[in-house]
């Protein structure tokens, strides 16, 4: 086997026959598991660009997800080779989200559930978690499959075109709310902090979400509401990146909303 890449959860490994096989570390669940399988799966025979699954197998003791190997940088890696593209390749993710979000997934978990969850178990104050539970009660539930981490480290070019990968936090539920999760990883996730990166990864997020609003042909479903409580969901799990930028974001986010603003925004 030969390593390709390690992260979090797991690592990628190049085997022979053009297969790669994902190696999940041991604190990882089986429901992890499992729901990357189907997930990726369900895409897959939806017709979204995606490494379909061969099989579950173990490796080496370890649980493991064995896919076709994808040729091709990551999006985030080609954007800082040609920065000039970079406008046309936001574009081909808004696209190719949009596509995922066109396929339906009621076999998987609830996001509406998950974001209780981290609503309930993050940072904030009570008053603030039990307004912000009552606001996402009345937000409707949604089939559309969602990827719940699309950003442009889990989009490979592939020469075919662009393809997700990492189906590891997908649910069903809302576009909107999906949609919102990548505005916040470009704007805000894992990566460099510079002033000028910082200036580029808002610009970004910008055209990405220009993108997707002209290829849905609509005005984004509910978006204010979603934005407040996916981003006080985030503060449960979020690194310490771009501390001071996202907390004006989320406090603008609830304030837009009318609830109330949290004092304590990460642990």
């Amino acid at each position: 086997m030969i390593p390709l890449a390690s992260g979090a959860s797991s690592r990628v490994c190049r085997l022979p026959g053009e297969r790669v096989v994902k190696i999940f570390h041991a604190a990882v669940s089986d429901e992890m598991i499992a729901r990357e399988f189907t997930a990726a799966t369900l895409a897959a025979e939806g017709g979204v660009p995606t490494a379909r699954p061969l099989r579950e197998d173990m490796i080496e003791g370890a649980r493991a997800i064995l896919y076709p190997e994808v040729q091709g940088p990551t999006l985030m890696r080609q954007m800082r080779a040609r920065p000039l593209q970079s406008d046309a390749l936001l574009r081909d993710m808004a696209l190719l989200h949009r596509q995922i979000h066109g396929c339906a997934a009621p076999s998987l978990r609830s996001l509406k559930q998950v974001l209780a969850t981290d609503i309930s178990y993050g940072p904030a104050e009570p008053v603030v978690q039990d307004a912000a539970l009552a606001l996402l009660q009345e937000l409707p539930e949604g089939e559309s499959l969602l990827h719940g981490d699309f950003h442009i480290s889990n989009i490979l070019l592939s020469a075919e075109g662009p393809i997700a990968i990492d189906w590891s936090k997908a649910a069903h539920g809302a576009a909107t709310a999906d949609v919102l999760r990548s505005e916040m990883l470009l704007r805000f996730g894992e990566g460099p902090q510079d002033w000028l990166t910082n200036h580029a990864r808002d610009w970004a997020a910008r055209r990405y979400m220009t993108h997707y609003r002209r290829c849905a042909g609509e005005p984004l479903s509910l978006e204010p509401q979603w934005r407040a409580v996916v981003a006080l969901a985030w503060l449960r799990a979020r690194g310490p990146v771009r501390q001071r930028a996202f907390t004006a974001y989320l406090h603008r986010a609830l304030a837009a909303v009318g609830l109330p603003l949290p004092v304590v925004t990460s642990r």
